[in-house]
């Protein structure tokens, strides 16, 4: 369980970077245009959103690998901070795919259209690979 803690980590704080690196981006390129906003804005909400549950899941390894007993899926499946973490993953995932998707939108309408169909793919593929990997919160 700590080495999922761990790799969950880097990618999360791989992705927030590269988040913010976009908004960065976004922000030199998209003075004008609406679109550059509303993407700018997306980028930053998926960077905020992926912080917590790198900084969570760090030190989440660190208090499983510290533990006598080994947690397992099911019972990390009962943590309702591993879903809450989790669930802020997945909107990471979606504030930075409608990033991609309505950046196309700053250059035509065309570019539009691919971006969001592409981001869209990318989610539900996402979503797809990611679904036995994640956990939802417990039902009481």
């Amino acid at each position: 369980m700590a080495e999922y803690s761990r790799q969950f980590a880097f990618v999360s704080s791989v992705l927030a970077g590269f988040a913010f690196a976009f908004y960065g981006t976004l922000l030199v390129g998209a003075r004008e245009h609406r679109a550059g906003e509303w993407a700018a804005f997306f980028a930053v909400a998926a960077s905020v959103a992926f912080l917590p549950v790198t900084l969570g899941m760090t030190f989440n390894a660190v208090r499983t690998a510290n533990q006598p007993k080994e947690l397992s899926v099911s019972t990390a499946a009962a943590d309702p901070q591993i879903a809450l973490l989790s669930m802020l993953f997945l909107s990471g995932v979606v504030f930075l795919l409608a990033s991609f998707g309505i950046s196309g939108w700053m250059r035509s309408r065309g570019l539009g259209i691919a971006t969001t169909s592409l981001s869209l793919l990318g989610a539900l593929a996402a979503f797809a690979a990611l679904r036995p990997f994640l956990y939802a919160m417990p039902t009481p």
